[in-house]
C-alpha cells in the first residue's frame, strides 16, 4: 500500500490528466453523448406531445389568471361608478325634499311645447330637462324641475370623474327627465314617453331591487342617443313610493375602449358579457369569431319606442354553438374551455364583481402552441448540429488532449495555490489581495467568489459591531436605572411607598418600557427582513390614519415643552392603505420630532394632495437638522448619527422600519432637512 501510494504521488499533473482525461472522460463521454443522441431521437415525438400538452394547460392557466386580474381591474372602475351613483341618489333625494331655489334666467331657458312636453330650450352649461307629458305638467311638475335644478353641478362632476362616464341622469316616476350633457330632446325623445317602463328605470324598482342598492343594468339602446350603454341606477325612495331612479350611463364604446384594452398573447382578446349572456363589449376579432356585426351605432328613428336590448344572437345564452360555454359560465363563477368557433380556441372566463358580469378572453389554440412547434424545429435542427459537431469534435480531440495535458498542469496547480493562500490570509484575519486571472472560469469564479465572501464577513463583523455597540448602551442605560432604582427600594425596606419611593417605581417602569421598545423594535426588523410582515390595504380617510397618533403624542409634547399643531387640507380623497401599519409610521414620525427638536420648539402635521393620486402626511419640526454628510445613512439600522452616547434613547431602528412598512404598502417615506432649521419627513400614500 505504501508502494502504491508513492507510485500515485510520483504521477505528474500533466500524465495524471492524461488518463484521467482519457479513462474517466473521454471514452465515458463519447458513450454518453451517443446514447443521449440516440435516446433523444427515440422519445423527440413524446417529448413534444407532452410539451405541447403542458404549454396548453399553462396557456390556459395564464388566461384565466389574465380574466381574474382584468376582472378586478373592471370590477374597480365599475365600483368607482356604482359609488358615485349612490352619492348621486342621496343628493337626488335631497333635492326633491327642499324647496326650489331657481333663478329667473334658469326658468326663462325652459318652455311648454303643443304636445304638452316641458323642455329646456337652450344650453347655458348645465343639464337638459325632458318633460314628456305622459303625466300632465302642471305648477307641481314645473316645481319638481326648479327643484332638481340644484344638480346640475353633481351632474357635472360625475360625468368629469371619469372617463369611461358618458352621461347622467335623473327619471321620475311621472316621466321627468334631467340629463348632463345637455342636447336639444325634442329632436330625440318623443312625447308622451312613459319613462318608468324602460329597463334602466323598472330595474331599480322594489320588485326588481327590493335591496334599494345600486345595480347595473343590461345592454340597451340609449333613447338619448349615445348608442349601445350599461347604466349603474339606484332608486330614491319617498315617504310611500318610489320618486325617481338615477343613472350614470358607461356607453359599449367607452368599455372598448376604456376597458377591454387587454393585451393577451397570440391571438387572443377579451370579450365582457352581462348577467343574462348579452355581449356588451368585444373587440372586432371577437366580431369574426362570432360571424357578428359591431352594434356600436343605432338608427333611431324608429328605435326609441321598439325594444332596446340587443338581438338574440349577441346573446351567448341562446346560441346554440356556445351551448356547452355558456352552461358553465352559469355553473361556475370562473374556468376555462375548449371551444370551437370554425377553430379550436381555448375560453377562460371570470366574474366582474358587483355588476356579475363575465369578463372571456380567447386565443386559439394554434398560436398557442406556435412557439412549441417552432422549439420542436429549432431542436430538431440542433440535434442534427450536434451530431455532426460531435463527429467534429473527437476527429480533433484526441490530437490536442496531450497539447492540454502538458499546460493544464500549470493552468490548474497556480490558481489553485493561489487560493489556497487567499484562505490562510482570512483565517489569520488578513485582507485577500486581489489574485491573477485564470482562464478556468471556475477556478476564477471562485477566487472572485473568495473575495467576495471576506468582503461580506468584513461587512458583517462591522455590523455586528455596530450592533453590539448600541445594544450594550441602549441595555445599559435602562438596565443601570432598574438596579439603581431597585437598590434604593431594597434600602428602604419596611417604609411606606412616598412620592420618592413611587418615583423610583415609575423609574423601574419607565427603563422597562425601554427595554421592551428596544426588543421590540429588533424582532420587528428582523420580521420585515424574512418578510413575515403582510399589509392589509383598504380606502380610509387620512384622518383614521393621523388621528389617533396626534392624540397619543400630545401630552409627550405637552411635557417637553413643545407646541404640537396640524393642518388637514379639506375635501381630502380616502388613501388606499393599512391604517394600522400607516399610523405606526406617523407615531413614529411624531415621536422623533419630539426626541429631536429644541427645547421650546414647535410641531407641524401636514395632510394634503400635492399631486393627483397621492397624499402625503409630513411632519416638520424646528429641530437643529440633519448634516448633508450623514443623510445617506438616515435609514440605515442601529445608526445614530452620532448620537450613539447621547441623552436620547433608541437604537437607531425606527426610521429603518418605517421606510420599510411603506414600501411594504406601496407607498414612500422621505425628507428634507435644513441644518440649524429642522427636519421635514413626508409619507406619501397612494390615494384610494
Amino acid at each position: 500500500m505504501i508502494d502504491q501510494a508513492r507510485d500515485l504521488k510520483s504521477f505528474t499533473l500533466r500524465a495524471w490528466l492524461w488518463r484521467s482525461y482519457v479513462g474517466a472522460a473521454l471514452i465515458p463521454l463519447m458513450l454518453i453523448e451517443l446514447s443521449f443522441l440516440g435516446i433523444y431521437w427515440g422519445t423527440s415525438e413524446f417529448v413534444f406531445d407532452r410539451g405541447a400538452e403542458a404549454v396548453t394547460g399553462l396557456s390556459t392557466q395564464s388566461l384565466s389568471d389574465a380574466t381574474r386580474r382584468e376582472a378586478e381591474t373592471i370590477s374597480a372602475r365599475l365600483q368607482s361608478v356604482a359609488a358615485l351613483t349612490g352619492v348621486y341618489a342621496r343628493e337626488t333625494g335631497r333635492a326633491l325634499a327642499s324647496p326650489a331655489e331657481v333663478s329667473a334666467a334658469e326658468k326663462s331657458r325652459h318652455s311648454l311645447s303643443p304636445e304638452g312636453v316641458f323642455y329646456t330650450t337652450r344650453d347655458n352649461g348645465g343639464s337638459a330637462v325632458f318633460y314628456s307629458g305622459f303625466h300632465p305638467v302642471g305648477p307641481a311638475q314645473e316645481d319638481k324641475v326648479w327643484r332638481t335644478a340644484r344638480l346640475d353641478p353633481i351632474m357635472k362632476d360625475i360625468v368629469a370623474s371619469d372617463p369611461l362616464i358618458t352621461q347622467v341622469y335623473l327619471n321620475t316616476w311621472d316621466s321627468l327627465n334631467r340629463i348632463y350633457p345637455y342636447f336639444d330632446v325634442l329632436d330625440v325623445y318623443a312625447p308622451k314617453m312613459d319613462i318608468p317602463s324602460y329597463n334602466f328605470y323598472y330595474e331599480a324598482d322594489p320588485q326588481h331591487n327590493p335591496e334599494g342598492k345600486v345595480v347595473w343594468t343590461d345592454a340597451y339602446i340609449d333613447p338619448a342617443g349615445s348608442g349601445w350603454m350599461v347604466s349603474a341606477i339606484a332608486p330614491v325612495m319617498g315617504e310611500t313610493r318610489l320618486e325617481a331612479v338615477v343613472g350614470i350611463d358607461v356607453t359599449v364604446r367607452t368599455i372598448v375602449d376604456q376597458v377591454l384594452n387587454i393585451e393577451l398573447g397570440g391571438d387572443g382578446y377579451a370579450m365582457l358579457v352581462g348577467r343574462d349572456g348579452t355581449i356588451l363589449a368585444m373587440p372586432p376579432e371577437a366580431e369574426g369569431d362570432l360571424n357578428l356585426p359591431p352594434l356600436l351605432d343605432h338608427v333611431y328613428s324608429e328605435a326609441i319606442l321598439q325594444d332596446t336590448f340587443k338581438p338574440a344572437e349577441y346573446n351567448l345564452f341562446r346560441r346554440g354553438d356556445l351551448g356547452a360555454l355558456a352552461i358553465a359560465m352559469q355553473e361556475t363563477s370562473s374556468g376555462s374551455l375548449t371551444v370551437d368557433l370554425g377553430r379550436p380556441v381555448i375560453a377562460a372566463w371570470s366574474t366582474v364583481a358587483g355588476s356579475d358580469w363575465k369578463l372571456i378572453a380567447i386565443a386559439g389554440e394554434e398560436s398557442l402552441l406556435a412557439e412549441t412547434v417552432a422549439l420542436r424545429s429549432t431542436l430538431s435542427s440542433v440535434t442534427q448540429g450536434m451530431t455532426v459537431a460531435l463527429v467534429f469534435f473527437y476527429a480533433i480531440f484526441f490530437l490536442v488532449l496531450w497539447r492540454r495535458s502538458e499546460v493544464m498542469s500549470e493552468v490548474v496547480a497556480r490558481p489553485l495555490t493561489d487560493l489556497e493562500k487567499q484562505m490562510g490570509r482570512i483565517v489569520e484575519g488578513e485582507e485577500p489581495r486581489a489574485a491573477e486571472s485564470s482562464p478556468v472560469q471556475e477556478i476564477q469564479r471562485a477566487n472572485d467568489h473568495l473575495i467576495d465572501m471576506a468582503g461580506r464577513l468584513a461587512v458583517a463583523a462591522r455590523s455586528k459591531s455596530a450592533f453590539l455597540a448600541a445594544m450594550s448602551h441602549e441595555l445599559r442605560t435602562p438596565l443601570t436605572a432598574i438596579f439603581g432604582h431597585a437598590e434604593l427600594l431594597r434600602m428602604s425596606e419596611g417604609k411606606p411607598l412616598d412620592r420618592d419611593r413611587m418615583a423610583h417605581v415609575d423609574g423601574i417602569a419607565r427603563a422597562g418600557d425601554d427595554l421592551l421598545k428596544l426588543v421590540e423594535g429588533v424582532i420587528d426588523l428582523s420580521s420585515l427582513e424574512q418578510g413575515e410582515v403582510r399589509a392589509r390595504i383598504n380606502a380610509v380617510p387620512v384622518t383614521q390614519v393621523v388621528g389617533r397618533a396626534l392624540a397619543d403624542i400630545a401630552p409627550r409634547a405637552k411635557r417637553a415643552g413643545l407646541s404640537l399643531h396640524h393642518e388637514i387640507a379639506p375635501g381630502l380623497p380616502p388613501v388606499a392603505t393599512d391604517p394600522q401599519i400607516a399610523g405606526r409610521i406617523v407615531m413614529q414620525l411624531l415621536s422623533n420630532a419630539v426626541e429631536y427638536n429644541r427645547a421650546g420648539g414647535q410641531i407641524m402635521l401636514r395632510c394634503q394632495q400635492a399631486e393627483p393620486g397621492w397624499v402625503t402626511i409630513s411632519v416638520e419640526d424646528t429641530g437643529e437638522g440633519i448634516a448633508e454628510s450623514m443623510r445617506d445613512r438616515l435609514f440605515v439600522p442601529f445608526e445614530r448619527l452620532g448620537r450613539e452616547r447621547g441623552a436620547t434613547p433608541g437604537a437607531g431602528i425606527g426610521l429603518s422600519i418605517s421606510q420599510r412598512l411603506a414600501a411594504l404598502m406601496g407607498a414612500t417615506l422621505g425628507f428634507t432637512s435644513e441644518v440649524g432649521r429642522g427636519t421635514t419627513f413626508t409619507l406619501r400614500l397612494p390615494a384610494g
